[in-house]
């Protein structure tokens, strides 16, 4: 059995997909499998793939969106942890070395994230983002859910009894589905954060459209306040504890946590 399943969800995305395959092939930790997860793409992904096809596992279903892409790569996964590389990352060659020396020196860790590159369509590295590290579940909690702070899905490593405790992606949501499945770990887990970029997030046409149009679904933030017991007061004092003084006219932590933000993800990565 594999130590590490690297599940790779695509759609219609043939050309990046062998670039995010080729990004792990390159790693130099080799004790991994690869699952491609094909969310009935029309476009020549799985002609494409053909190549590589005795060096991965690929399964083709019918278009249900990225949750269920996801879901069934974790369904499939051999391995005792599952990395994600969306088709339009890349990982860089130690990404799964480092992270399993990690958790090696620190075996409480169960979900582990990364700093990342965001990549031009030029292959240029136009900004370097360093997610917060925090110190406890409250901590990640508080950056996840009223700070929208978000983790890129391409840097995760993660045990795979967590997704039996917290649950897979939910499939209703097409948008805000990794914000929501960080918020349901970081219930159960403390996330801890290696402090170096280990992938690269590519920026395109395609996917700057889709960040133009994220929402936090009022129904996650609700669930969530239910899960993690927070009322108005004490988000509030988790304002207090872990925030910075907000500039004169922006909204309280408990207001901006009951209203939600229009916050791309890639303002949401942002530190401090």
């Amino acid at each position: 059995m594999p130590k590490v399943s690297v599940v790779i969800p695509t759609y219609n995305r043939g050309e990046f997909t062998i670039h995010a395959v080729e990004s792990v092939l390159a790693q130099t930790y080799k004790d991994y499998e690869i699952i491609v997860v094909d969310d009935g793409s029309t476009d020549h992904t799985e002609e494409l793939l053909e190549r590589y096809k005795d060096r991965l596992r690929y399964v083709k279903q019918e278009n249900q969106g990225p949750s269920a892409a996801r879901n069934t790569g974790v369904r499939l996964a051999e391995g005792e942890y599952i990395a994600f590389c969306d088709s339009d990352d890349r990982f860089l060659p130690e990404k799964l070395e480092k992270q399993m020396e990690f958790i090696e020196r620190n075996p409480e860790c169960k979900f582990l994230y990364t700093w990342y590159y965001n990549v031009n369509n030029q292959g240029e590295y136009t900004k370097l983002r360093k997610p917060n590290t925090c110190n406890s579940n409250e901590h990640l909690q508080y950056f996840l859910f009223i700070r929208k702070f978000t983790i890129r899905t391409s840097t995760l490593l993660i045990h795979k009894s967590c997704f039996e405790k917290a649950g897979l992606f939910n499939e209703k949501y097409w948008y805000s589905q990794d914000w929501d499945m960080w918020l349901r770990l970081a219930a159960y887990y403390r996330g801890f954060c290696l402090e170096e970029p280990l992938a690269e997030y590519w920026l395109h046409g395609e996917n700057r459209s889709s960040l133009s149009v994220r929402i936090y679904h009022p129904e996650i933030i609700e669930s969530t306040r239910k899960l993690y017991g927070w009322d108005d007061q004490k988000i509030a004092e988790l304002g207090e504890k872990y925030g910075k003084r907000r500039k004169q006219g922006t909204q309280s932590p408990s207001k901006n946590a009951r209203n939600g933000s229009n916050n791309t993800d890639v303002k949401g990565d942002k530190s401090g």
